[in-house]
């Protein structure tokens, strides 16, 4: 990885989740500045103040689903995170401007891939630039 701090928005309604997403970034020490927003108003309120790297949207937020971020992200690449592992969601997903799309598991393995996912999305990003 580059020696780059990248600015990180984790949108996640379950504090469990948010809570293993920190200690993810502790324990690997990932170069993240994270922020959490817990809900999509929290979410909006949040984009219409500050900018990201990455955006990491859980599908279901207790307030909307992540398709209600899509209109406020711009630029900003999203990458669609669901414990439903549907694929009509993430064909839409993909179709409504989603980077990458990540399934959860009851283990929270798939965390172990949030790390390469955002330093894809990142390249594919600068490259398209």
């Amino acid at each position: 990885m580059e020696n780059v701090k990248y600015k990180i928005l984790l949108i996640e309604d379950n504090k469990i989740d948010q809570m293993a997403f920190k200690r993810l970034i502790d324990e690997e020490k990932l170069p993240y500045d994270c922020t959490i927003a817990g809900s999509a108003a929290q979410a909006a309120q949040i984009l219409a103040k500050e900018q990201f790297d990455v955006i990491i949207s859980d599908y279901s937020l207790g307030d909307g689903t992540a398709f209600d971020i899509f209109p406020l992200v711009n630029d900003t690449p999203l990458i669609f995170v669901t414990g439903t592992g549907d694929e009509e969601i993430a064909v839409r997903a993909y179709k409504a401007g989603a980077c990458d799309y990540l399934i959860k598991d009851l283990d929270r393995n798939y965390l172990k891939a949030v790390s390469i996912t955002v330093e894809n999305v990142i390249h594919h990003k600068k490259n398209r630039r």
